[in-house]
């Protein structure tokens, strides 16, 4: 009998997806979802060494230490293929290529984030000629000051949902009126929330789908990682917002 060896599969899960400068489909976003990706890392880090790539180029000039620790992205890149080529190749430039005329839904930087005016004018621009397509995205880069600015420009447009990553490293916030996206919750809200996701034990969190952040606004759970729902393109929380916070589990 033929012994079947373990297989490890790394977030962000891309079985059945189409590589390119962008991509498309995931079992967490949906087979429908496209997508566009960059090294993570923050660019200080680009001397840590060969078993570091990742950082070599990275675009997360407004990570925290926490933010790299737990970074899921961080590890299909380690090594050569085709994953990293793709989000290698939309690290190298500012430019960013036409969305594509199918794509009703986009979600940016699954990995990488915004790291120059220069490449969020560019999405700013590529937004506007597909008014069709409805975005999203979680950045630390309003952290930046010198990115802010076009960063509120990019969240101002009406195609497009961005939010502001957090984690409970860091005490500094984000202008009045961004949504957040925490890593297990505002701590000031109370004791974040500390299973794992897609764990055996994920279903506990069905009781427990929303927590008051320290400024009382509601986050709710993600509830794909809860899988309380299929996927993100079936639940529709972030991108079709406005409203309210969303919490992540550290995975």
């Amino acid at each position: 009998m033929q012994i079947m060896k373990p297989v490890t599969v790394y977030l962000p899960d891309t079985r059945s997806v189409v590589l390119s400068r962008y991509g498309k489909g995931n079992l967490k976003l949906g087979l429908n979802v496209y997508t566009y990706s960059r090294l993570p890392g923050h660019p200080s880090n680009r001397a840590l060494g060969a078993g570091r790539f990742y950082n070599e180029r990275g675009t997360c000039p407004g990570a925290t230490d926490e933010c790299q620790r737990i970074c899921y992205a961080a590890r299909p890149v380690t090594e050569a293929g085709l994953v990293r080529d793709m989000w290698e190749g939309n690290s190298d430039v500012s430019d960013v290529p036409p969305i594509p005329a199918d794509a009703t839904l986009l979600r940016l930087h699954v990995s990488g984030d915004f790291d120059s005016v220069a490449y969020i004018e560019n999405w700013i621009q590529r937004l506007k000629e597909s008014p069709g397509t409805t975005c999203w995205a979680y950045t630390r880069s309003w952290r930046v000051p010198e990115l802010l600015l076009a960063l509120e420009r990019l969240r101002a447009l009406p195609n497009m949902q961005l939010f502001a990553s957090m984690d409970k490293s860091h005490s500094d916030e984000p202008p009045a009126g961004w949504r957040r996206a925490w890593i297990d919750g505002d701590p000031r809200g109370g004791t974040p929330f500390q299973i794992h996701a897609h764990s055996e034990k994920a279903e506990m969190f069905r009781h427990f789908e929303t927590q008051h952040t320290g400024t009382g606004v509601k986050t709710l759970i993600c509830p794909e990682e809860t899988k309380a729902v299929l996927n993100c393109e079936g639940c529709g929380f972030c991108f079709a917002g406005p409203r309210n916070d969303v919490t992540f589990l550290e995975h």
